[in-house]
């Protein structure tokens, strides 16, 4: 049976893809299209598709300069993602503390690392909760949105990843839309466009950051003088075909958030009323796109693996918890001597993320059922 996200224009986009062959460099094709759709659903100027949404993160960071000498602020509880993109674009991550309710990047802590060496501000809109993006932007510094797990989140009506300099965006796999690899990047600058077009295009002086423009006209470097490279850049362009596939996908947006908070929803109520799970809160004004329904074991009478097992037993498909703090990762370990996360170290061996991807009420009954079942399990 077809998975329940593959329900729209995917197989006729690809189909037309194939039946016309790719487009010349001069034509916009599906990743034009798909560019044009984006921008004009999150209301910015500027959407440029790359290869995957780590490549976003290291493209948005050389835009506004950052490089050696650099610092970065980042949270560690995500995936390390983020804390390698500053890395590759040259600079030192810097981790701000996360809150201990809504699990996203703590103001208080951010502020308090700022020091003359840092060039911008990484949050981390997790698990489709938008991180506090107009309190960041008080600070000072240029912000780059990590919205990989948060589609269509808002924060007093403006959606998450259009709020600071740039945004960013995944089409991984498990994001609310996808290709199987992919990602965006927003802005509304013209500036900071070009060069995230540039930086993802071979350094390509006569390229644009419209809609399409990710490859330059043959007729404009068919002479042997032609200057091609006036800036270092990398070949991070997405493909005709996860183009072709995920434009589908964006035509759909709105039904799959809808699913994912319904089920979301679901979760939190089920555990209201059990003191010791404590679902992600969301601040006023703040609307999650629930990428997982997130909860945290905030107790030491219920261990995680204890809280995983009991839920197989019962018959769930299970869950994830959360990533290793970026920090303490073996290849990021150097990086652990300045970190002071107490929120983010008593979180992550607590974090349940429950799955949110599911397609018929039938199967979300199912889970809730267990979910309840596992609760009373362990309720004292």
């Amino acid at each position: 049976m077809r998975n329940w996200r593959i329900c729209g224009n995917e197989e006729k986009y690809l189909k037309e893809l194939l039946d016309g062959g790719f487009p010349g460099k001069s034509e916009p094709g599906f990743t034009g299209r798909l560019e044009a759709a984006f921008a004009e659903k999150f209301g910015v100027k500027f959407a440029i598709s790359f290869t995957n949404g780590t490549a976003t993160l290291h493209a948005a960071l050389v835009a506004l300069g950052v490089g050696p000498g650099d610092e970065v602020i980042v949270p560690p509880l995500t995936m390390s993602s983020t804390t390698l993109a500053v890395i590759q674009a040259g600079a030192t991550p810097v981790y701000a503390d996360v809150d201990r309710e809504t699990f996203v990047m703590s103001v208080e802590s951010a502020k308090a690392k700022i020091t003359a060496r840092t060039k911008a501000i990484m949050p981390v809109s997790l698990y489709g909760l938008p991180a506090p993006v107009v309190e960041l932007k008080k600070l000072g510094l240029p912000i780059v949105e990590d919205s990989a797990q948060c589609f269509l989140g808002k924060i007093d009506g403006k959606l998450a990843g259009t709020i600071g300099e740039l945004g960013s965006f995944s089409f991984q796999n498990s994001k609310h839309i996808t290709c199987g690899e992919g990602g965006m990047v927003v802005t509304d600058d013209p500036e900071l466009a070009a060069a995230v077009r540039r930086f993802s295009s071979l350094g390509y002086g006569q390229i644009s950051p419209e809609p399409g423009k990710s490859k330059i006209d043959k007729n404009d470097i068919a002479a042997p003088e032609t200057i091609r490279h006036t800036h270092f850049g990398f070949n991070f362009r997405m493909s005709e075909l996860c183009s072709a596939f995920t434009l589908a996908q964006l035509e759909n947006l709105d039904k799959f958030v809808s699913m994912r908070q319904k089920c979301g929803q679901a979760f939190f109520e089920t555990a209201e009323g059990f003191s010791w799970i404590k679902a992600q809160k969301s601040p006023a004004g703040v609307e999650n796109s629930f990428w997982a329904a997130a909860f945290c074991l905030d107790t030491d009478f219920v261990s995680w693996h204890d809280f995983h097992k009991a839920m197989l037993s019962a018959g769930s498909d299970g869950y994830y918890g959360a990533w290793r703090l970026a920090y303490n990762e073996p290849a990021l370990a150097y990086l652990a001597k300045n970190a002071d996360c107490p929120n983010a170290e008593y979180l992550q061996p607590r974090m349940v993320q429950l799955k949110t991807h599911y397609g018929s009420q039938e199967e979300l009954d199912k889970e809730v059922a267990i979910f309840k079942q596992v609760l009373k399990q362990f309720d004292r």
